[in-house]
C-alpha cells in the first residue's frame, strides 16, 4: 500500500521543518515539503512532531521466563518509551564462553518484539588479539571496556589490537569505575591513548534506557539501518503531540504513536506486542559513517 504522511514536523539540520513522506508498505520512498501531484491516500500529521524510533543499550537481561513477564518487561521498558532497537550487551569474563553468552542474548531478545544487535562487555585485561578476532568472526559491532586503573590502558598492545580490528573496526566504549573525579581522569586517559593509537572509540560511557545520539549510532554502524527518516529508510518513527512546533518543546510533549517497520506498536497508553517482529541486526561495517 502506498500513501502520504503530510505536514509533519521533523527534526532536520537541528531545526524543525514541516515535511511530507511518501510511503510504501514499510519503507520511505521520498521525503519532500509536499507531494501536490500525487493522488495517494493522505494522512495529515499537522499536530505532530516525528522522530526516528530510539535505540537503547541493555547491559543485562533479567531472570524471567514466562511469556507474561517477558511481554511486560519489553513493553514497559522499551516500547512505551519509543524504543524499537536495542544494543544488548553480553558480559564476558572468558573468551571461551563468548559465543555461548551471545546466544543467550539472541534467545532472549528473539521474543522481544524489538530489533537488536549483540555487543559485549569485558574487563580491560581481556582485550586481546584473539578476542578481537572472535568479535570480527561473530560480527560484534561494539566492545564495552570496563577498567578502574588508567595504567591498565597503557599495558594494552594497541598496535596489535588496531591491526586485528581492521577492517571491521568495532568501536571500543568505556566503562570507567570510580568516583566522579576518578572517572573524569580515566576518561581523559582513555581518549588520549585511543586517539593517539588511532583506535575507533566512543568518548564517554553510554547510559541504559536513554536514546543514543546519532554520532554513536553511526560509529556502531546501526545508522543508517536505524535512525534514518529519509528516502530508502525503514518506516520506524515516533509521533509526539506538538501544539507550538518549536524544537525546544519537543521533549515536553507526549509520545502518542510508535511505528516499527510499518506496524503500529503503540497508540497512547496501549501497546501491541509482536514477538515475530523481532530481528537480529547484522552490522556489516561499524564506524563506516563516522
Amino acid at each position: 500500500m502506498t500513501y502520504i504522511i503530510e505536514n509533519v514536523k521533523m527534526v532536520r539540520r537541528d531545526k524543525l521543518e514541516t515535511m511530507s513522506l511518501l510511503v510504501k508498505d514499510d519503507k520511505i520512498l521520498s521525503v519532500k515539503p509536499d507531494f501536490p501531484k500525487y493522488l495517494y491516500m493522505k494522512m495529515n500529521a499537522t499536530n505532530f512532531v516525528m522522530t526516528s524510533t530510539y535505540v537503547f543499550v541493555n547491559m543485562s537481561i533479567p531472570n524471567i521466563t514466562s511469556d507474561k513477564e517477558i511481554k511486560e518487561y519489553f513493553t514497559s521498558r522499551y516500547i512505551m518509551n519509543g524504543c524499537t532497537t536495542v544494543i544488548a550487551v553480553a558480559s564476558i569474563q572468558d573468551i571461551r564462553v563468548l559465543e555461548q553468552e551471545r546466544n543467550k542474548i539472541v534467545e532472549f531478545f528473539s521474543k522481544s518484539s524489538l530489533d537488536y544487535t549483540v555487543a559485549i562487555k569485558i574487563p580491560v585485561q581481556l582485550l586481546t588479539v584473539p578476542l578481537i578476532q572472535k568479535c570480527k568472526q561473530l560480527k560484534i559491532p561494539a566492545i564495552f571496556i570496563e577498567y578502574e586503573d588508567k595504567r591498565s590502558l597503557y599495558k594494552i598492545p594497541w598496535g596489535w589490537i588496531r591491526e586485528a580490528m581492521f577492517p571491521y573496526n568495532s568501536p571500543l566504549i568505556p566503562i570507567p569505575i570510580g568516583n566522579d573525579e576518578e572517572i573524569e581522569d580515566l576518561l581523559y586517559h582513555w581518549h588520549f591513548i585511543l586517539e593517539r593509537e588511532r583506535i575507533p572509540h566512543i568518548l564517554y560511557p553510554l547510559n541504559e534506557d536513554s536514546p543514543l545520539d546519532l554520532d554513536v549510532l553511526k560509529q556502531i554502524g546501526i545508522y543508517p539501518l536505524k535512525g534514518y527518516l529519509q528516502a530508502g529508510g525503514e518506516l520506524s518513527y515516533n509521533l509526539f503531540l506538538s501544539n507550538t512546533g518549536r524544537k525546544e518543546d519537543q521533549e515536553k510533549q507526549s509520545l502518542v504513536v510508535t511505528v516499527h517497520k510499518g506496524k503500529i506498536i503503540r497508540v497512547g497508553s496501549e501497546a501491541k506486542f509482536i514477538p515475530e517482529n523481532s530481528e537480529e541486526i547484522t552490522i556489516l561495517k561499524p564506524s563506516f559513517f563516522k
